[in-house]
Formats: C-alpha cells, sequence, structure tokens
C-alpha cells in the first residue's frame, strides 16, 4: 500500500468562500477578541508547562 494521495482532479479551492462567508458573519472585533483570547491561553498553558512545582 502506498502512502501517496491520489491527485485532486480539480484545482478548486474552497478556503477563499468560506473567508468571505465568515468575514460577513463575524466582525473584526470578535476575530481579534478571539486572537487575543487564543494568545492568552497559550502563554498560561507555557506558565505551566513552566512551572517548576515538583521536579525537585
Amino acid at each position: 500500500m502506498s502512502d501517496e494521495r491520489p491527485e485532486r482532479k480539480s484545482d478548486y479551492d474552497p478556503r477563499p468562500f468560506s473567508d468571505a462567508r465568515l468575514r460577513e458573519e463575524y466582525s473584526r472585533e470578535e476575530v481579534e477578541r478571539w486572537r487575543q483570547e487564543a494568545d492568552e491561553s497559550h502563554a498560561n498553558w507555557f506558565d505551566v508547562m513552566n512551572n517548576d512545582y515538583g521536579k525537585d
């Protein structure tokens, strides 16, 4: 069995349509708030990962 994927028969890329539809559904402010929340969650996760508690 080969790991190669079969070639796509169409060059259709649904992302531009999806991105445009999402831009209509959500405001720039909502998206920016989600990005900030994701950045904060990411920083908090690394705080937990770098915690020295219990390593001594």
